[in-house]
């Protein structure tokens, strides 16, 4: 390995825990070391400072590390709408103010302070949006000092690391994407890599049952013509990527690519973090 290649650190940030894996680069990638941080959900007036709290004492002893963060931010964080193309709004920053407007329109006057970004989309396709809270990117990046060795190199919503990690999965047929997280689930409508529809529920998702309950209730919810009854999963906490028939609903277990040092059952906290890319 080259002396001048810099490992890879790699974290998830939830509102009761923070993950870190840090990965050698080379040919054959491998987990060097692992960490996980609990934290208190109630501290601070955001629901997030407690998170960015141990974040930064997790990283103290990094930051003379030659390594490159990239921070996966939980669904909890984060909230999505997706945008229909207008082909009135040419410029990108027309596209970002109808976003902007979309989410006004969901969530009301508290969602014109949030920081909103859109998804790279082919032209004429629906673009996937994201807004957090504005003080938290900044946050995240003071747990980063200028200067150090430790570098921040991105901020991913836990929902297009997945999207982005198994898209050549995603690719093969229309379906649902469901991503399960203690006290949260996220789905989100794929047709030919497009998105149809998107929405997160805080709640317990136990199992394949709970699945297709909020599935077929976000279907009826998106209001959409012959949507399939066919969902990507990827549910850590139940230690494998379970496949199979579950009332009529195909299900596909998701499963990390195999990396040393990784084991699906005893490290679930770290899946997150290593949908990463």
């Amino acid at each position: 390995m080259s002396r001048l290649w810099r490992d890879r650190l790699l974290i998830s940030l939830a509102p009761a825990e923070v993950a870190l894996a840090r990965v050698a680069r080379g040919l054959r990638p491998r987990i060097l070391g692992k960490q996980s941080v609990d934290c208190d959900p109630a501290f601070g007036a955001a629901p997030w400072q407690g998170a960015v709290a141990a974040l930064g004492a997790a990283l103290e002893p990094l930051r003379g590390e030659r390594l490159d963060a990239t921070l996966v931010l939980s669904n909890h964080f984060v909230r999505y709408a997706v945008v229909r193309p207008e082909a009135a709004l040419a410029s990108s920053a027309e596209q970002l103010g109808l976003a902007r407007f979309q989410f006004t329109r969901i969530y009301g006057e508290r969602a014109r302070g949030w920081d909103v970004r859109l998804s790279a989309a082919r032209r004429g396709a629906p673009r996937l949006a994201s807004a957090v809270d504005t003080g938290l990117v900044p946050a995240i990046r003071a747990c980063f000092p200028r200067g150090a060795k430790l570098r921040l190199r991105s901020v991913q919503p836990y929902l297009m690391a997945a999207f982005n990690c198994w898209r050549g999965s995603l690719a093969q047929d229309e379906g649902w994407l469901l991503l399960v997280e203690p006290q949260r689930a996220c789905l989100a409508l794929l047709a030919a890599q497009r998105w149809g529809a998107v929405q997160s529920l805080r709640g317990e998702y136990a199992g394949p049952e709970d699945w297709v309950t909020l599935l077929e209730r976000e279907q009826l919810r998106a209001d959409i013509d012959a949507a399939p009854q066919h969902a990507h999963v990827h549910a850590p906490a139940r230690g494998s990527a379970d496949s199979g028939e579950a009332q009529g609903w195909s299900m596909h277990g998701l499963g990390l690519p195999p990396l040393e040092g990784f084991d699906p059952r005893a490290d679930a906290r770290f899946a997150m973090a290593l949908t990463a890319r």
